[in-house]
């Protein structure tokens, strides 16, 4: 009989306290799931330039990180290299215009030659993939040539939407210096989120821009940054704080 009574004892103790300790693992196995899936932490990479004979290389180590990024897009690269830019759509990375001469005499003649290579871009982007786009980011930046009187055509005219960047990898700059790309994309993607500010990375597709890519992205995901991609709904990053 005693045996008995120490038998039930045990099942009911068993009973009150098995179920709320699973729920308690349950839980915590909940939250460590979700942590290691979603960090709140964005990045924005962007590649200026392209497409380029480099441009398949570029997308494959994006591929390799799980990583997306925002291709400013030349007119005549596109239509050059058509597959290259149809993979940029397929793998569902952004889409931004950059015009078509890259010359700046000419980009910035007047404000409807700045409106018309824009509108020249999309032509070649649709041409290619039956897609367009509204972003655009213009040559060497927004600043100083794309005056107010350029803007008023280009944006609510256009109905484009102007982007530059807040992180300058200076690529274009430090061609061969890789480490140095590197250490300078970090210092100010730490010094932007600092700032309460998402990173808009600055970035070219050219081969020196591939040996320090991966370099950023396996960095960046051990820190918890997803990289997005830029769209029309988004506020945007440019020197003149236009946010039309």
């Amino acid at each position: 009989m005693l045996h008995m009574k120490r038998w039930l004892i045990v099942t009911l103790i068993m009973a009150l306290f098995i179920p709320q300790a699973m729920t308690a693992d349950a839980k915590a196995a909940g939250n460590s799931k979700s942590g290691a899936s979603t960090s709140g932490k964005t990045v924005y990479l962007t590649f200026d330039d392209g497409p380029t004979a480099h441009t398949m290389d570029l997308l494959d180590i994006l591929d390799k990180y799980d990583a997306h990024a925002t291709f400013f897009m030349l007119g005549p690269h596109m239509e050059r290299y058509p597959a290259a830019t149809k993979r940029i759509v397929k793998e569902g990375n952004g889409l931004g215009l950059h015009g078509v001469t890259h010359v700046a005499s000419k980009f910035y003649h007047s404000p409807y030659s700045a409106y018309n290579e824009m509108v020249g871009a999309n032509n070649s982007l649709y041409k290619v993939t039956g897609q367009r786009t509204s972003l655009v980011r213009p040559p060497y930046g927004s600043k100083p040539y794309l005056k107010q009187n350029f803007r008023d055509v280009l944006l609510p005219v256009g109905g484009f939407h102007l982007w530059d960047w807040n992180v300058d990898s200076l690529d274009w700059k430090y061609k061969k210096d890789h480490q140095k790309v590197y250490q300078n994309i970090m210092r100010q993607i730490h010094s932007v989120e600092g700032r309460g500010q998402t990173p808009v990375v600055l970035m070219h597709d050219q081969p020196g821009t591939l040996k320090v890519l991966p370099l950023v992205l396996k960095e960046l995901k051990a820190e918890g940054y997803t990289f997005k991609v830029l769209n029309k709904q988004i506020k945007p990053v440019n020197f003149w704080n236009d946010e039309r």
